[in-house]
């Protein structure tokens, strides 16, 4: 029996430590895609901002009533922020081209050339930003799908990364991924902690209510064996 309950110790032993290992591997993996994502964001806001500044100077040379409203102040919170802006600036920019072609002295204005070797230099490290995130993306999700971790992964709030994408309008698809952060397992633990507590918390007062009648018990015990003690006193002194 006891080499049976031994047993069981080791393998849970072994069991929770290949569960914290391939539990903190997830989690790395996890915020590596994060961390690519925010790269992206990171680079897109700067192209935003870019633009804005070509916008300006381009408006020095006409449109102004047609030209978009490009704010560096833009938020870029969530997606659908993200989203907005990109077709924003993909606006703008046509628009910064179109005036190029219509004032050639646009087109050789110092700022203006400047800021396109920059806007370039962002749409190269852009792509390349891209190609990272959908690496980093591969790599997570086929070590998600592997065995161990596999069985706990959906549970442990580590979801299926989307890969980030062009639709079939040009669009890009910027992905929204949330893995866990470590709720799923501390939220576990609470519970067991909890429920250990309950236990132990149940299990003192089983201890104390047996105590209690043992003692119960030997006092009606004392009792009883006294009274008779008293009885056999008398009857003898009858005699």
């Amino acid at each position: 029996m006891a080499d049976f309950f031994g047993t069981i110790i080791v393998l849970a032993t072994i069991s929770g430590i290949v569960f914290i290992t391939k539990y903190n591997a997830l989690q790395q993996q996890a915020n590596n895609v994060k961390r690519r994502r925010a790269d992206i964001m990171a680079a897109m806001k700067k192209r935003f901002d870019l633009i804005g500044r070509l916008m300006d100077v381009a408006k020095s040379y006409g449109a102004h009533e047609e030209a978009i409203q490009i704010s560096s102040s833009a938020n870029m919170a969530n997606i659908n922020d993200a989203m907005a802006m990109q077709r924003k600036t993909d606006i703008a920019l046509s628009q910064i081209s179109s005036l190029a072609m219509s004032f050639p002295d646009l087109k050789a204005n110092t700022t203006y050339q400047q800021l396109m070797n920059q806007l370039h230099g962002i749409e190269d490290g852009l792509q390349e930003k891209r190609e990272s995130y959908n690496a980093a993306v591969s790599a997570y999700n086929t070590y998600r799908a592997s065995i161990p971790q596999s069985l706990f992964a959906a549970s442990m709030g580590f979801e299926e990364a989307p890969y980030y994408n062009v639709d079939e309008a040009g669009v890009e698809i910027i992905p929204e991924f949330g893995a866990d952060d470590g709720r799923v397992l501390r939220s576990g633990i609470s519970h067991l902690a909890s429920g250990a507590k309950r236990a132990a918390h149940q299990t003192g007062q089983r201890v104390t209510e047996a105590v209690a009648d043992a003692r119960s018990r030997v006092a009606s015990s004392d009792t009883a064996a006294d009274d008779r003690r008293i009885v056999g006193s008398a009857n003898d002194d009858t005699k």
